[in-house]
Order: C-alpha cells, then structure tokens, then sequence
C-alpha cells in the first residue's frame, strides 16, 4: 500500500497539474511541489501511527506527479531549437538517475541507520534542491497547455497508445520483480546483510551505467533503444530464474538486469518526446501517469503473486511483462517506420 498510493496519486496528479495550473509560473510551481514532498518526508519520517504515514504517502504522490511531469518538459524552454535537445537530455538524465538510484539509495540508508533516516535523508535533498532552483532557475511563466479532454485524445493515437503499452508493461514488469528481489534473493542465493546491501548497490550503479547508455542510443533511434532495453530486461529475468543458486552468474545477471533498468526512464522518455511534436507537456503527464501507474500496480501484482505462489512468481511475471513490451515495441516500429524526431 505505501508503494501503490503514491503511484496512484502521481497518476492522477501529473496530468491535474498540466490542467489546473496552465497559466502559473513553472519556477513557482516547481517550488510549491517541492514544499509539498518536503512536507511528506518530515511527516513519515516523525510518524508514530499507520495512517499519518498514508497521509504522508499521499503528499508525496501528489508532489511526485506534478514535479515529474512539469521539470520533465522544461529543456525546450531552457534552451530553444537545436540546444533544447541536449537541454532536454540533461533533465532526463537527471530524472532518471533519480529513479533508477533512489531505491537503493533509500535501501542502503535505511538498513544502516533506520527507516527514518532514509525519509530525513530525501527532506534535505528537497531542501537542497528548492535552493538550486531558486538559485538558477529562471521564471518561466505557464503556457496554455491541453485540457484533460485533449489529453486523452492524443492517447488514443496508434503510436501514443503503443509507446504508452510498451512503458506500462515493462514498468509493471520491474516492478513486480525488483519489489521482491531482495527475499527472492535472501531464499534462493542465501545472500543476506551486507552482502545483499552490495547486491543492490551494484544494481544501481548499473542502473546508472544504463542511463548514461541509454540516453546515447535514443538519441539517435528512441524505439531502438527502447527495444534494446526489453531485450537485455527479458534476458537478465530469465538468466536469473536459472542461475540464482550460482554466485558467480548472479552478480553478472543482476548488473544486467540493472543496467536494463537504467534504460527505462530516458529511453522511454524521449521517445515520448518525438511522439509529441508540440505538445510536450500533455503528452509527458500522460506518460508520467502511465508509469506511476505501473509502478503501484507492479509492486501490488508482486506482492499478490508472490504471496501465493512464492516470490519465484514475482520474477516470472517480470519476465513475461517484458517478452509482451518487446511484442509491443516492435509492433510500434513495423507500424510507424520511417521514424524521425520530426514526426
């Protein structure tokens, strides 16, 4: 519940904020988002009770949807034509660093010095970053952006809705498994304490190694990287099916699996962005709604299957999620060949 909440709350509020807040400053909204997660990290990190928790929980989503959706389109306004593209790639790196980084991050923090540490750790990050933007952040004043009803038009489009399809599917994929790697790893692997610490250290540094990687390949072909990335996620699933028993292919295939994972969010967000023309904003709050939808729902389907079937099931199902996003991709690039930024 602490993982689908916020996922589904982010849902709703990344294409809320598009709508609502058309007309407001960006650097002032970035800024109000912002105090709302720091409000949410302070609260679960001095909470005493189960549902002061969840209301904190609450606040995140609602701040991580907005935030994502709108520091996600700002490269073009950043820097205009031909500079907005490599504009645009540093803020995807950097939202993908984050996402790729922050669960091992939290992982790590929390088994050395407790839960709390963890949440007080992201609320001077917060800090730290409202500084940063109120530091260098030019005033960006709102812009007319799409209404929900126009939103939703665009994803009915063949190409939006394959490349929403694809993302959906190898984010619930992720998910269902990587929730449930770490005991999945603890019962097979017999890797606990430190050592499971390192494990998951790794992963995301090859999470990172992939973004960098990632970024590079989709600049040149989005759908292509994408494919790549499903590729590379179905084979470490698969590998690690196998050889969990083995330590020296289970360090490998994790660093493989991570890798992949880094891919995920630039690659798929820049495909996203040649899909859009225009319409960056609106297209990227449904996509952020797509992934955190994904995201909840991953961990909720996890959680389901391995309760019943052991946490084996979990990684099957990461597995076929992401043999169906490849199917999907593949489809999308048979249907909309030639391909261009300028699409």
């Amino acid at each position: 519940m602490m993982m689908a909440v916020p996922g589904i709350l982010a849902a709703i509020s990344a294409p809320s904020c598009i709508a609502l807040f058309s007309h407001v400053d960006r650097k002032r909204l970035l800024l109000g988002l912002l105090s709302i997660l720091l409000a949410s990290n302070l609260i679960v990190a001095l909470s005493t009770h189960f549902w002061l928790t969840l209301a904190g929980r609450v606040l995140l989503g609602f701040a991580l949807g907005g935030f994502w959706t709108i520091a996600g389109s700002l490269g073009p306004r950043l820097r205009p034509g031909k500079e907005g593209v490599k504009a645009t790639a540093y803020v995807l790196a950097g939202v993908s660093i984050g996402t790729v980084a922050g669960i091992p991050a939290g992982t790590l923090i929390g088994e050395a010095f407790g839960w709390r540490a963890a949440f007080e750790t992201a609320a001077v990050v917060t800090v730290a970053v409202g500084l940063l933007i109120v530091a260098f952040l030019p005033a960006l004043p709102g812009e007319l952006s799409a209404g929900i009803s126009q939103m939703l038009s665009r994803a009915g489009e063949q190409r939006i809705r394959r490349m929403f399809a694809a993302a959906l599917l190898i984010y619930v994929g992720h998910f269902a498994a990587y929730t449930y790697l770490a005991p999945f790893v603890q019962e097979f692997a017999h890797i606990q304490g430190q050592a499971l610490g390192a494990l998951l250290f790794a992963f995301g540094l090859a999470a990172v190694a992939g973004n960098l990687a990632g970024g590079a390949l989709a600049a040149s072909s989005a759908p292509s990287s994408v494919l790549i990335m499903t590729l590379l996620m179905l084979g470490s699933l698969t590998a690690l099916l196998m050889f969990v028993g083995n330590p020296w292919l289970l360090w490998p295939v994790i660093l493989v699996w991570g890798f992949a994972f880094g891919m995920i969010p630039i690659t798929t967000q820049i495909w996203c962005f040649e899909a859009s023309n225009d319409r960056v904003e609106g297209v990227q709050a449904l996509l952020v709604c797509v992934v955190n939808l994904s995201i909840g729902g991953g961990a909720f389907i996890g959680g389901v299957v391995s309760g019943r079937a052991g946490f084996t099931a979990a990684i099957v199902i990461g597995a076929v999620c992401a043999a169906l996003s490849m199917f999907t991709v593949m489809l999308a690039m048979r249907s909309s060949r030639p391909v261009s930024c300028t699409d």
